[in-house]
């Protein structure tokens, strides 16, 4: 058996524990119904938007109350019961999902109401994101850690696979609110889920003294510590260069750049996924000292994906592109998630998930009016390239071969 093999099936064991691999099947299937929602979502905004800004304006509503909020989620992570608080965010989420689904039901839905659900999705998102990270180390021994935080990057990109391509088809037969109905059902399985896991047990004085700190904590330990904090620049620079073509502006791109139809959207979105799918999955076999070079096959890849999407004048290109691009940053996005909680002490790993969620969530929603701007002005295809060009640099400015003590930050 090859080293990768061992290694691959090592990992993959950690679905062995009942209440982990429980709590990812129940994730599994409301992040199915999320994907089909945001899918719909999109759609939506498309159809009323008079330009790229506007959709990417209601991202923006979603994504910047989150940084203004996730030093508080991140803290109260800490201190609190970590499953009232997502049972909580998550029935919220639940009934914003119904209410939406109503308002595109009756007809009435108009794209400030849909500015202001992505903002309450938001306000949720800034509680549940803290909690749900800090809880996750709590389902399985230390050591399968970044194992169980690669299968659930897994799950994420197979629901993203099946949910596009799932809401493509239940547009096409029932219409677009079914999607978001779906989406307030599939919330079912993890509250359920939430309910069988036992409450965290005590640690020591000194520990549970540290969990009644302030956000400054995580924010220094990410200061001080040199590997976390070069893997939370490196997923900024995905967040600013990259990512605002995968979740803003993908529709505007297939639909307006390239003419693709609903159903051919909903197969874009899902081939997006399998890109991101395999990197998850890949990672699961990746051993600490290949890290490094993974990091670096990451960002060339992304970088070359973003070239063939401004190449592009058809499904197939775009499709093979799309799945690179989410390949490539997926690398990145994952790698920089293990060391982060690998190295993030238990009791103040709220706040540092915070700190680093802020490395997306509090740069998404400048830098897709950034590039919604530029696109405006210069076309989509001139913005890929610039975007594409700048990110290369950043990216080998953070991976360069003399930082010091290089091997460090991904041990």
């Amino acid at each position: 058996m090859s080293e990768t093999s061992s290694t691959f099936r090592a990992s993959a064991s950690i679905l062995r524990h009942g209440l982990f691999g429980r709590f990812m099947i129940a994730e599994f299937v409301s992040m199915v119904g999320s994907w089909m929602q945001t899918q719909a979502q999109q759609f939506e905004v498309e159809k009323r938007a008079s330009s790229s800004i506007e959709q990417a304006l209601i991202s923006a509503a979603m994504m910047a109350v989150i940084p203004l909020l996730s030093p508080l989620g991140g803290t109260l992570a800490d201190r609190w019961d970590k499953r009232r608080i997502l049972f909580a965010m998550i029935t919220a989420q639940a009934l914003i999902a119904a209410m939406t689904g109503w308002l595109v039901h009756t007809g009435t839905v108009q794209i400030w109401h849909l500015g202001v659900m992505a903002m309450l999705v938001g306000i949720t998102a800034a509680f549940e994101m803290p909690a749900y990270s800090a809880m996750l180390p709590e389902l399985v021994p230390r050591e399968k850690l970044s194992a169980a935080i690669a299968i659930d990057r897994s799950v994420f990109h197979a629901a993203r696979i099946i949910g596009p391509a799932l809401a493509g088809m239940v547009i096409a037969g029932f219409g677009r609110a079914v999607a978001f109905f779906v989406n307030a059902v599939s919330y079912i399985g993890p509250l359920l889920v939430l309910l069988t896991i036992p409450k965290r047990a005590k640690g020591t004085a000194a520990e549970e003294a540290k969990r009644g700190g302030g956000f400054i904590h995580g924010w220094n330990h990410v200061k001080t510590d040199a590997p976390t904090r070069r893997m939370i620049l490196m997923m900024a620079a995905n967040s600013f260069f990259c990512s605002p073509f995968v979740i803003i502006l993908l529709t505007w791109y297939g639909e307006r750049t390239l003419g693709l139809r609903e159903w051919q959207m909903g197969w874009l979105m899902s081939l997006s996924g399998i890109g991101a799918l395999s990197a998850s999955m890949i990672l699961l076999s990746v051993s600490h000292e290949r890290r490094l070079a993974v990091l670096r096959i990451g960002a060339a890849t992304s970088v070359l994906a973003m070239a063939g999407l401004a190449c592009s004048h058809g499904f197939w290109l775009a499709a093979a592109s799309v799945c690179l691009l989410t390949f490539g940053l997926n690398f990145i996005f994952g790698i920089a998630n293990q060391v982060v909680q690998e190295r993030a002490p238990d009791e103040i790993r709220g706040r540092v998930s915070s700190v680093a969620a802020m490395s997306f969530v509090a740069i998404i929603p400048f830098s897709g009016i950034i590039t919604a701007s530029l696109e405006t002005w210069a076309g989509m295809r001139t913005a890929l390239l610039v975007c594409a060009a700048g990110y290369a640099l950043v990216a080998m400015f953070i991976l360069r071969e003399s930082t010091p003590a290089a091997e460090e930050f991904i041990a």
